[in-house]
């Protein structure tokens, strides 16, 4: 039987190849990326509409199904945020991260389900700037999260020792990092409790976007990390779309907030390239799409609202 393949574990191979390809192994990585593609586009839905009921215990809904795989295909994972951010320059700082010792404030699911998202994020960060000691210190946090939500598989023994066994393998720790996170995000979707597996999406993205706005300069901002932070103007849209789909108090109260930010975010003016038609020697291709307009004011008041709503959900 064909193991079901998520969120976490797609974004993870698709990354990993990104970061892969040369021009002397296209074809490999070409044909591995059409695979990948054709599981999402089968065992992915049969994840959501396998899996995905909601808090009330009744079918998720057709409308659900395509807002979720919508968010699955555009909202970076925490992973892929860091990665973004560090491409755009950015440099590791402990001092911006989630506190370690902020673990143990966090009493209702909605907390747990958001901050496990947020330690997620800082461990994927720590990650990705070689961070061993670090990492491992959000690992702990992450697990006691899960652990506090009934997920006791996503960091069980046997994961937590591979961790420690490839705590210097960056690339190995990846892997096991969004295998973690796979199946927590299965866990809660297969026990209808798909409202805090968005919850845990949502804290991540928000944790991963506030960790890129730290790292900005505001008297000299450098505008290839500005640029990074525009481009998250889609996947909010499909994130806010998501929140909304919810009937449950506390996924309503963060897509309030998150609306706030969205306003923030909308004064990024999107502007249709005209369509160009070149040819280099080969078949014509045709230019074009669109591009995001976007001044330094916009960006550091996205900056002060993502401040405002992380900090408000690590308290």
């Amino acid at each position: 039987m064909m193991q079901k393949i998520g969120y976490w574990h797609i974004k993870a191979i698709l990354l990993y190849l990104n970061q892969s390809i040369t021009k002397g192994n296209m074809k490999k990585y070409l044909f591995i990326l059409t695979v990948a593609s054709l599981l999402i586009a089968c065992g992915g839905d049969d994840v959501i509409e396998d899996n995905l009921v909601n808090d009330t215990g009744e079918g998720i809904t057709p409308e659900r199904a395509a807002k979720a795989q919508m968010v699955f295909q555009t909202v970076p994972s925490p992973l892929e945020t860091a990665t973004l951010f560090q491409d755009a320059g950015s440099s590791y700082n402990l001092d911006i991260t989630n506190p370690v010792e902020n673990v143990n404030k966090y009493s209702t699911n909605a907390q747990k389900a958001l901050n496990l998202g947020v330690y997620g994020a800082d461990l994927s960060y720590a990650n990705i700037f070689d961070q061993s000691q670090e990492s491992m210190f959000y690992m702990n946090c992450s697990k006691k999260m899960s652990d506090g939500l009934g997920i006791t598989s996503a960091f069980d023994a046997a994961t937590m020792e591979r961790i420690e066994e490839n705590m210097n393998n960056r690339d190995s720790l990846m892997i096991i990092i969004n295998d973690a996170f796979w199946i927590a995000d299965a866990h809660l979707k297969e026990n209808g409790q798909d409202h805090l597996s968005a919850l845990i999406i949502t804290g991540g993205w928000i944790e991963g976007l506030y960790l890129g706005t730290k790292s900005l300069n505001t008297e000299s901002p450098d505008e290839n990390l500005m640029q990074k932070i525009a481009d998250q103007k889609y996947s909010l849209d499909n994130l806010v779309e998501l929140l909304d789909s919810y009937d449950n108090a506390e996924v309503n109260a963060v897509g309030q907030k998150m609306k706030m930010l969205q306003m923030a975010f909308n004064k990024i003016e999107e502007i249709e390239a005209e369509a160009v038609v070149s040819d280099d020697g080969g078949m014509p291709t045709i230019g074009g799409g669109s591009t995001l307009s976007f001044d330094v004011g916009t960006i550091i008041e996205i900056t002060n609202v993502i401040d405002s709503i992380r900090n408000e959900i690590i308290q």
